[in-house]
């Protein structure tokens, strides 16, 4: 009997760890969607990976900033994107449509996503953690430091740290967080 429920835990916490990694690939595959190119009348800038780039047109600017161990993209379609990473890591920030998103780390892997008037999503979590907060409309979103937490207010956003297991989502009317935090 109790073979059987190790392997129930088992395929549960597979489960967990799947879902982990697929969900912020959707996530960023929907912003990669909504901050195309719609309009003529758009600002898009892309800024990749040097030792430090920006760009400023319009209403649009973005930023990166990484060391020679890391890579960092900011895309922003009528926004503002900043993207740095240090010490091996990645960051990605996409912005649109009035939207503001910025993302850092060291040695971790982050991503900022924001698309929607007023809306800004900021991912600055522990060295080396896994995180991403996503923004529409009016929302904000945050991911800090594991004693910072994570923070979804306003308008609809999440914000996953999947190295502490800190989860926020916010429908622009209600929000819900998880206070645990994996060892």
């Amino acid at each position: 009997m109790s073979s059987g429920r190790f392997v129930v835990v088992g395929i549960v916490g597979e489960f967990k760890r799947m879902a982990a990694m697929a969900g912020p690939v959707a996530v960023l595959g929907i912003a990669a969607a909504l901050l195309t190119p719609g309009t003529a009348s758009a600002t898009d800038l892309v800024c990749t990976p040097g030792a430090q780039s920006t760009a400023l047109e319009g209403k649009s600017a973005c930023g990166v900033q990484t060391d020679g161990t890391s890579n960092a993209y900011a895309r922003a379609l009528d926004g503002v994107a900043f993207a740095r990473a240090e010490l091996g890591g990645a960051a990605l920030g996409l912005a649109g449509g009035g939207g503001v998103a910025a993302a850092e780390t060291k040695s971790g892997t982050v991503a900022a996503v924001s698309t929607g008037a007023d809306s800004v999503s900021i991912v600055s979590p522990d060295t080396g953690a896994l995180a991403l907060a996503v923004s529409l409309d009016r929302g904000q979103t945050f991911v800090g430091t594991a004693d910072e937490g994570v923070q979804c207010h306003a308008g609809a956003g999440l914000a996953v740290n999947v190295t502490t297991g800190q989860v926020c989502l916010s429908d622009g009317v209600r929000s819900w967080s998880s206070v645990v935090a994996l060892p």
